[in-house]
């Protein structure tokens, strides 16, 4: 898990819990603190795990029928996407998978030394995980596009057997991106009577780190005007957080585009 990777190399970073560990005194209760550290740390990891193995044999399932309808079967040779030769089996299946996983999905051990260190400075503690963001929501377009003009020879016929994934992967990360924020935006105006005006109003007001977030517009039971940040909750803000700073710029009337820029 990429920021509980992040935490723990920060821990290290400052020999945390040393000190308290070397007093003869703490030292069962440093112990016991350890135990509950670990139980919470293999908790915590274990939802990532869990998303991970799902995902790596629901990609396994729909690959495998998507090849035999295109009328591949089991034990023809066919070229795949990287344009290798491959037998159709259970086992390359479960190869395209993995690599799936890998590439679409954060994981700390494909963060770059660089990126890591930088933890060390005052830029942000936890930036692995804007950077796996990166990584993997460029490989997820990327692989969408793969499978979508992805094609193969069955017989003397040309098809495009990931056609149909491919178009639902770049549908999900479009969806991910752009229409859930918007969508609870537009939610929250029409739930609580709120314009556009008044949402703009709202960003004025917000701490420095939302000025540029997705804002979801609330009214308490008084009247006043309250509101959700969104961004901390969409993992794939990373990727949409330059564009809305673009707009909130123009739109409060910036003049300097190469600024903006």
């Amino acid at each position: 898990q990429v920021q509980l990777s992040d935490l723990k190399a920060l821990l290290k970073d400052i020999e945390f819990g040393s000190y308290l560990g070397s007093i003869k005194a703490f030292d069962k209760l440093a112990k016991g603190m350890s135990r509950v550290k670990r139980f919470a740390q293999d908790a915590y990891t274990a939802e990532d795990d869990f998303w991970k193995i799902f995902s790596y044999y629901k990609e396994q399932d729909r690959l495998f029928d998507a090849y035999k309808k295109a009328g591949i079967a089991e034990g023809d040779n066919f070229i795949n996407m990287a344009g290798n030769t491959v037998k159709f089996n259970r086992e390359t299946v479960a190869n395209e998978a993995a690599a799936i996983v890998r590439n679409n999905i954060p994981n700390y051990a494909y963060v770059s030394d660089f990126v890591k260190g930088l933890r060390q400075y005052p830029l942000g503690n936890f930036v692995s995980f804007p950077a796996e963001i990166m990584r993997t929501g460029t490989n997820i377009v990327k692989r969408g596009l793969d499978e979508v003009f992805y094609s193969v020879k069955v017989g003397k016929d040309t098809v495009n057997p990931l056609r149909t994934i491919g178009l639902t992967r770049l549908l999900g990360m479009g969806v991910t991106t752009s229409a859930v924020p918007y969508a609870a935006v537009s939610a929250g105006q029409a739930l609580y009577d709120i314009s556009r005006d008044e949402l703009e109003a709202i960003r004025r007001y917000v701490p420095k780190w939302s000025k540029n977030s997705t804002l979801i517009p609330l009214k308490g039971d008084d009247g006043k005007f309250k509101y959700i940040d969104f961004s901390h909750m969409n993992a794939y803000d990373t990727l949409t957080r330059p564009i809305q700073t673009v707009i909130n710029r123009v739109q409060s009337g910036e003049q300097d585009k190469d600024g903006i820029m």
